[in-house]
């Protein structure tokens, strides 16, 4: 409530709240999209709830469960829990900007808008992934770092800032192992002021419960992992492409220098260009003391952000980067941008620097809202004046149709029972998102790795794990891989093409097959 009676509540909610409603709305109803592969396969690990899985914690999977618990298993009810983490997570960006405005109601107010300018969270926000909740709680615990030292200055009680912090750290490591680097960039952060934090009253307390909330948060992966020899850590040594990885490794001597420069273009692109800009400058500017009021504070923001950056810069040199890896750090550099663009805001330049970002954002924003009315005519444009970009689409839509037709091929090789048959893919993209396509949302297996590729968190599961013994001996729908793969990996007898079905705009083969049962060998 006392959020709510402050001077700057109505920039910190507003936006937040515009978007959450416009949001719900447009792409919760009007202009719905179908699961991405990544959304589908969360859901189906809710499923199948566990302490922790193979790549990611259980964090999304909780929240997709909480939701779908209440709401079904239908696509807003996935949703549901990134939408409102993206309007928190604006929230508390905006609370970040009250920290620093000093007199300036308009430094909080370009922090909140900009908040939701940034392209990175407009695409997270849209689909329940882990980096809207990873960045929710890495926002949230850098606020309460700032407020540490804050209050700390003030002579201020610290222990609900330090508490929060580490709760909320354990929130985001829960999403996504990445935010450890929030614990080593805020830890850096507040280190100028460690001994006038110690000394303020309540931090041991503080530093107590909001250590042992992190340490709570971290338990069940450890847990989890130890029981199974460690394989998160060889999936995040294969992300850098080192020994003990899954994925291979790529010697120095392989380096390519359009690794670590398209790093760089995915780090400008994630808060869009000119956004970017403005932060660069605004960090500069602070750097170099040019601005009236010191606000040495900003150190903790900046540091938030830093470790994430330089990490994933040095991971570049060993391979490639995607665009979201980097999510968290956009949000803590904002307020660095709006007092820069506060400074200057009369400036010609700066006005054309302000109506570019808000331009940029509003059709981004526009496009993302109205995706299924929207991007074919785009897509038709760029392809009318020769342009290779593309919207994609596919990525959400065409799997429902997809699954009707893999349904239709199975009734039709073998009558009702095909509705019955097990479903078995060559990849967990297609395994999750059939599972959620299909009228009676089935479970469906994964057979990559007797295909021969790299394991996959439904190979944990135990009302998802292929083995040939398991199914031998029946009738089985086999989708997405040849045959001369299906053969080798599982020589079926017998093994029957059905035909293909689009997904993605590829065609993708379908197969009825049986596994025939193998004789068991005595051992002598």
């Amino acid at each position: 409530m006392k959020l709510l009676r402050h001077p700057n509540a109505l920039a910190v909610w507003l936006p937040a709240f515009l978007v959450l409603i416009t949001r719900i709305i447009f792409q919760g109803f009007i202009f719905p999209t179908e699961l991405s592969g990544d959304e589908a396969q969360y859901w189906d690990w809710s499923r199948h709830l566990e302490l922790s899985y193979y790549t990611k914690g259980p964090g999304v999977t909780l929240i997709i469960a909480f939701f779908t618990g209440l709401l079904g298993d239908h696509q807003f009810a996935v949703r549901l829990g990134s939408y409102l983490a993206h309007a928190l997570t604006a929230i508390a960006v905006g609370v970040l900007g009250t920290q620093f405005c000093g007199n300036s109601r308009r430094v909080v107010w370009l922090t909140s808008i900009g908040f939701q300018c940034i392209l990175g969270y407009q695409i997270g926000g849209s689909l329940m992934t882990v980096d809207m909740p990873m960045v929710l709680g890495w926002s949230v615990a850098t606020v309460c770092a700032v407020s540490s030292v804050q209050r700390a200055r003030q002579q201020q009680s610290v222990r609900w800032p330090l508490t929060i912090m580490g709760a909320a750290l354990g929130f985001s490591f829960l999403a996504k192992y990445t935010a450890l680097l929030a614990v080593l960039g805020l830890l850096m952060g507040i280190w100028p002021w460690r001994k006038l934090i110690l000394r303020a009253p309540g931090a041991k307390q503080g530093a107590g419960f909001g250590g042992s909330l992190l340490l709570a948060a971290m338990a069940p992966v450890v847990i989890w992992n130890a029981q199974r020899g460690w394989p998160t850590i060889q999936h995040l040594l294969g992300h850098i492409a080192v020994p003990g990885g899954d994925s291979g490794v790529i010697s120095w001597t392989e380096f390519e220098i359009a690794w670590p420069l398209t790093y760089i273009l995915q780090t400008i692109a994630l808060p869009g260009p000119l956004l970017a800009v403005a932060m660069g400058l605004g960090i500069l500017s602070w750097k170099r003391g040019q601005w009236d009021r010191p606000r040495p504070e900003l150190r903790v923001a900046l540091c938030s952000a830093l470790p994430l950056l330089l990490f994933y810069l040095l991971v570049s040199f060993k391979g490639e980067t995607e665009g979201n890896w980097t999510a968290a750090a956009a949000a803590p550099l904002l307020p660095f941008a709006a007092i820069w663009i506060d400074r200057h805001y009369k400036m010609r330049s700066t006005l054309w620097l302000r109506s570019g970002i808000l331009l940029r954002s509003t059709l981004s924003l526009f496009l993302l809202l109205t995706l299924p009315w929207s991007a074919p005519p785009l897509s038709k444009g760029l392809l009318a004046i020769g342009s290779d970009a593309r919207i994609p689409l596919h990525r959400v839509h065409g799997h429902r149709q997809f699954a009707i037709e893999v349904r239709r091929l199975a009734v039709e090789a073998l009558g009702e029972s095909g509705e019955r048959t097990p479903i078995i893919c060559d990849y967990y993209d297609r395994t999750a998102l059939l599972a959620f396509s299909l009228p009676d949302q089935p479970v469906v297996h994964c057979a990559s790795v007797q295909l021969g590729a790299r394991r996959s968190a439904y190979d944990d599961l135990a009302a998802t794990r292929f083995t040939l013994e398991a199914f031998s001996d029946q009738d089985l729908i086999l989708v997405g891989a040849d045959e001369k793969r299906w053969r080798n990996a599982l020589d079926p007898v017998p093994l029957i093409e059905l035909g293909t079905a689009l997904q993605r705009g590829r065609p993708r083969k379908i197969f009825h097959a049986r596994i025939p049962a193998r004789p068991i060998e005595n051992e002598h």
